[in-house]
């Protein structure tokens, strides 16, 4: 038996002497490389790339780029304040206002044009007094901060809560509410009414504009009842008189005559406000449609800066 050895060759490659080193390609890939940054198309592609840095910057927003973006023209005023302005006529739609307020404001324009301004402190912007020109009419309104840090809308005009009802005292000069421990004969009567002290003859006027649904006359003397709409209906009773031509189904503003005080130094009238079916002392109603004290909107003025 026989068997025959081989030596162990490894795998190795033979060397070509013919092989040159790829110098062209390197010459050729530093000038693909080099054409590349010179024309900006490597800066192009690292920045398509989700690279740290890369996401676009936000801009900060400002009064006069919010003013803008909502199409109105921005002011700087004196003493740290700024205007935000919109001319409203027909070609304006209201959607582009910012706000519910604002486009409800403008909603009620009556002529072909009116003018919105916003005025409010640079620093805040949101503490605002909102000036309403048309023709010559003005109105003005506040947004005033409430001790809750809440934010509602006050009339100048008529110091009321707005929009709303905005009730107004039944006499022409001051009218003295009966307090609940005031003792009369017919106390009792103070659970469904409030009961006003005011000079004789004095003229009496409703409390909100309104509609009236029966006029009479019982134990405490004539009586007007009214409805306002909003679910508020009142009832003004012992006067001495009923005002001229007034009628059944006569529409009434707050400057209408009701009726008028019985010929005393001291004249006693009632009145009953009724909202929602449910009887409303006059002074909870009152308070809830006034909430802030004139002299507090006039602080709140002066604080803005008018």
């Amino acid at each position: 038996m026989s068997f025959e050895v081989q030596e162990y060759k490894g795998k190795r490659k033979n060397y070509n002497p013919q092989h040159k080193f790829p110098l062209i390609r390197l010459l050729l890939l530093a000038l693909a490389a080099f054409f590349a940054y010179w024309s900006g198309l490597t800066s192009k592609i690292a920045d398509a790339l989700p690279l740290p840095g890369n996401s676009d910057e936000v801009p900060i927003e400002t009064w006069e780029s919010r003013c803008q973006l909502y199409g109105g023209t921005p002011f700087e005023l004196p003493r740290g304040l700024a205007q935000c302005s919109w001319i409203l006529d027909d070609s304006v739609p209201v959607v582009r206002l910012p706000n519910p307020f604002l486009r409800y404001v403008a909603s009620l324009r009556k002529g072909e044009k009116s003018k919105l301004h916003w005025v409010a402190p640079v620093e805040d912007f949101k503490d605002a007094i909102l000036v309403v020109h048309e023709d010559s009419a003005r109105a003005v309104y506040l947004r005033y901060m409430n001790e809750d840090s809440t934010r509602f809308w006050i009339s100048k005009n008529t110091g009321c809560k707005f929009p709303g009802v905005c009730p107004q005292l039944p006499l022409e000069w001051s009218a003295l509410p009966i307090s609940e421990g005031f003792d009369f004969e017919g106390q009792e009567s103070l659970l469904a009414m409030d009961v006003f002290y005011g000079i004789g003859e004095a003229p009496i006027y409703p409390v909100l504009p309104g509609r009236v649904i029966e006029i009479g006359r019982d134990s405490l003397g004539f009586f007007v009842e009214l409805d306002h709409g909003y679910n508020v209906a009142s009832k003004t009773s012992g006067m001495g008189a009923i005002g001229d031509s007034l009628s059944v189904g006569d529409s009434v503003g707050i400057g209408s005559v009701l009726g008028r005080l019985l010929p005393r130094d001291s004249a006693m009238f009632f009145l009953t406000v009724r909202q929602n079916g449910q009887f409303v002392r006059w002074t909870d109603f009152y308070a809830l449609t006034h909430p802030v004290l004139p002299d507090s909107l006039s602080s709140f003025e002066k604080s803005i800066g008018f």
